[in-house]
């Protein structure tokens, strides 16, 4: 096994929680659906925490489930008829590997998948939430997979894998994107100190809570903010928030401090492996030390991990990504917003390593240039930022949608 393989598996182990030696053979306990207005969900108890993939196949159409060797314990699983399923069969597909298939009338479309670990009295579940569609759109996403599996040490995903719970598109007519806005730093963490004495973590709360109101102002959008008040959370369950919730889009809002006090201007960040240059290194390794105040140090963990973080990411998430920090320095920029030189860079920030959201970070500003920091206080200021990031969201759901056209 290569090192690249080694921390593949290590890395898919330490997700799902898998220890080698103690793992405890798996059982399907039980299967139900339930309709819902958008979607019909699938969900299958589990006897413990798992990887899993699911994808759906043609002539005739099937719904998949590929999980390791299981029990079934489920008896004769009943359906009900919205589910369009007729049939259901499971079996030993490979050494390590069962598959569960559901006969269906008509095609469907996976919208998404993914584990809620047992809580509450409740077990472990695999949710699964597909919608009936027309051949045309079962044709354009049919290649889509949902999950990753390991075996062997060999991690196994169909073509063109979304290690995802999202929908590969959002659904149609009236629907409304969610927008998560996270404001960095919070609680015990105050991130950077402005020179009139202003904590980040208040001035980035003030500007998430404005860009809320703007975005619920225009009726177009759903709008999360992943903290309302001032507490502290960790780096990796920012990204949960917004992966729980499907986010259609990831904002996470921050504003800068150097020793320069003279340097100021707002700067749009995506994730790269590599740094674009030696002061987004550092302050990305500032960032990602936020969680040691928990006790969680990230930054052992980004030396070894970032390039399979980066691999699992999908390239066309990272290009909407992209795409998205591009649009919104030009709405920054007709905004007559200072911005700093070259405005779009880029490193391996742990806030945006959600694989299957596009996702920027926002230095808003810096909280060591006092004129800038001062403004920042101020909410005409916020609302020119505001505006934009508004505007770029506009511009950006406007392309999704022209996509989905073609």
């Amino acid at each position: 096994m290569s090192v690249r393989q080694f921390f593949h598996f290590v890395f898919f182990i330490l997700l799902l929680g898998i220890i080698p030696g103690q793992a405890h053979a798996l059982s399907v306990n039980q299967v139900r659906f339930g309709a819902h207005p958008d979607k019909i969900r699938l969900v299958l108890d589990l006897s413990e925490k798992t990887d899993f993939r699911v994808f759906a196949l043609a002539n005739p159409y099937r719904m998949v489930i590929d999980l390791p060797d299981f029990e079934w314990r489920a008896g004769n699983a009943s359906t009900t008829p919205s589910s369009g399923v007729t049939a259901l069969r499971y079996g030993n597909l490979q050494p390590g590997i069962s598959r569960i298939v559901f006969d269906m009338a008509k095609p469907v479309s996976v919208r998404g998948a993914f584990i809620i670990p047992a809580q509450k009295g409740q077990p472990n579940r695999l949710v699964v939430d597909f919608t009936h569609v027309t051949e045309d759109v079962f044709e354009r996403n049919k290649d889509i997979s949902h999950g990753t599996l390991v075996t062997s040490g060999q991690v196994l995903a169909a073509p063109q894998a979304v290690p995802s719970h999202k929908p590969p598109t959002p659904p149609g007519a009236g629907y409304k994107p969610l927008i998560v806005i996270d404001a960095g730093h919070g609680g015990v963490d105050p991130g950077a100190r402005g020179v009139n004495k202003t904590n980040e973590k208040n001035v980035t709360l003030a500007l998430a809570k404005q860009l809320k109101s703007e975005l619920e102002g225009t009726g177009r959008y759903r709008v999360a903010l992943t903290r309302d008040k001032d507490i502290f959370i960790k780096l990796r369950e920012r990204v949960s928030i917004a992966r729980r919730q499907q986010a259609d889009l990831f904002i996470s809002i921050h504003a800068d401090s150097i020793e320069k006090s003279n340097v100021s201007g707002v700067s749009v960040y995506t994730l790269s492996e590599k740094a674009s240059d030696a002061q987004t290194a550092k302050l990305a390794a500032q960032e990602n030390r936020a969680d040691l105040i928990a006790g969680l140090d990230l930054s052992v963990e980004d030396e070894d991990v970032a390039s399979i973080l980066v691999d699992l990411a999908m390239r066309d998430t990272m290009n909407q990504s992209n795409f998205f920090a591009n649009t919104l320095i030009d709405k920054l920029k007709a905004r007559q917003v200072r911005l700093l030189d070259s405005p779009h860079r880029s490193a391996g920030f742990a806030v945006l390593k959600a694989p299957d959201i596009p996702s920027v970070l926002v230095e808003a500003g810096f909280m060591s240039n006092k004129k800038e920091s001062e403004l920042l206080n101020t909410p005409a200021h916020r609302a020119k930022i505001s505006q934009a990031l508004s505007g770029a969201i506009d511009s950006y759901f406007e392309q999704v949608r022209k996509n989905q056209r073609i």
